[in-house]
């Protein structure tokens, strides 16, 4: 065993592993910008089409959280499957699944079709997200890890940014329903570019272990970043489901520039970040960025005008831009490549539950306290990922 690890460490260290900007990382970051765009068009005009449907709110609310409930169950089995048999195909499957639910969109007329859709979508985000990471994992250099993984985020970033403010553009000329083909061709796209990419993980040596309950939900050596990746989603879950209700509140303008400067920031910090955390180690990303989440939280309850506002924004973007790629990476590090694809499950588990928890514990505590309570409780609880760091081993905090 020890021999094939070795192999398999040397194959990954190769010297034509090392260049980072090759075909394979072009195709993947693109595939990757041209999903989320998609998808964050589609969840832009998801809940406003279910309002056209003649339904309420929380009928919105019901078909947008199916997506993130659908592809949180699935999680599990799926990273066990991403490491049992192969990356390509499930990113296939997740890009396929992309694409049929968007064209579902389109025709759904009712709730309940909508609703199906939408858990064909999340079992989509589940294959995707998960194989797509990790896949990005085994052609990244693992000098370079952070880094790759902060260009992969910034495409996303991209879509987060770009992606509503276009699906808003466009429905005043192609309406609500067909705006849904837009988003079925970006899918497809993503299929079509994700095809020809070829597998980068070193051959497994021997079967895969079935599925089991009792190593197939999460994966051990991955729980300090999971944890980490918990802490962000307790921070970044609240500011998404309230910081317009409290803009509004505070009556300090409109409550969308908070989201484009913080995807701004998100954007430029990632650009750096990733490549610091592969040189002087994750932990030296990891601290500050968690304390520059914190800080932006903390300035909320201060915020009376709109600079203050975008203060917040800026600081909380730097940091989860900052820390978000050096978790991902720590994760992919505390594991072997056979391991990889229930490690990226677990983070991503953690992170899904976290914005869950702090959205609606932050929630109870914003109607019974106030705001001014719940983001200091909020920057309290991204604070408490510092604590993962005692629980990585030190090596893998180190510069690599």
């Amino acid at each position: 065993m020890q021999n094939g690890a070795g192999a398999a460490r040397r194959f990954e260290l190769s010297p034509a592993a090392d260049r980072l900007f090759t075909t394979a990382f072009v195709l993947v970051i693109s595939a990757n910008f041209a999903n989320s765009l998609g998808a964050q068009m589609a969840s832009a005009i998801i809940p406003v089409y279910v309002v056209s449907l003649g339904r309420t709110e929380f009928h919105a609310g019901l078909v947008t959280g199916l997506l993130a409930f659908t592809a949180l169950l699935l999680r599990p089995f799926v990273g066990w499957l991403v490491d049992a048999w192969r990356r390509r195909p499930m990113v296939l499957i997740g890009t396929g699944c992309y694409t049929v639910a968007n064209l579902m969109y389109a025709v759904s007329g009712s709730l309940p079709l909508l609703m199906i859709s939408r858990v064909v979508h999340g079992f989509g985000l589940s294959n995707y997200s998960t194989a797509s990471s990790a896949f990005l994992a085994d052609i990244a250099p693992p000098r370079r890890r952070a880094e790759a993984m902060g260009y992969y985020s910034v495409a996303m970033d991209i879509g987060l940014l770009g992606g509503p403010a276009l699906a808003f553009f466009l429905v005043k000329y192609t309406g609500l329903q067909h705006i849904f083909f837009l988003t079925a061709a970006l899918a497809c796209i993503a299929f079509l570019i994700s095809v020809p990419v070829r597998e980068h993980r070193a051959p497994r040596l021997g079967p895969a272990p079935p599925w089991q309950l009792k190593t197939g939900i999460i994966c051990k050596p991955a729980l300090p970043a999971a944890w980490m990746a918990f802490c962000l989603g307790m921070g970044t879950g609240p500011v998404g489901a309230f910081i317009a209700i409290f803009a509004r509140q505070k009556g300090v303008g409109n409550p969308g520039l908070y989201f484009t400067i913080q995807a701004i920031a998100l954007m430029l910090s990632r650009t750096f970040s990733g490549r610091l955390s592969d040189r002087m180690g994750r932990v030296f990303m990891i601290i500050p960025g968690l304390c520059s989440m914190a800080i932006g939280l903390l300035l909320l309850p201060f915020a009376h005008a709109l600079l203050q506002l975008m203060l917040s924004a800026a600081f909380l973007g730097v940091g989860f831009g900052s820390s978000q790629p050096a978790t991902m990476a720590l994760t992919v590090d505390l594991v072997s490549p056979d391991e990889r694809g229930m490690a990226v499950s677990t983070y991503f588990l953690g992170f899904d539950s976290g914005i869950s928890a702090g959205s609606v514990a932050l929630g109870a505590i914003a109607t019974t306290f106030g705001f001014g309570v719940a983001w200091v409780v909020a920057a309290g609880c991204v604070l408490l990922g510092l604590l993962g760091i005692s629980r990585t081993p030190p090596t893998h905090g180190l510069a690599r």
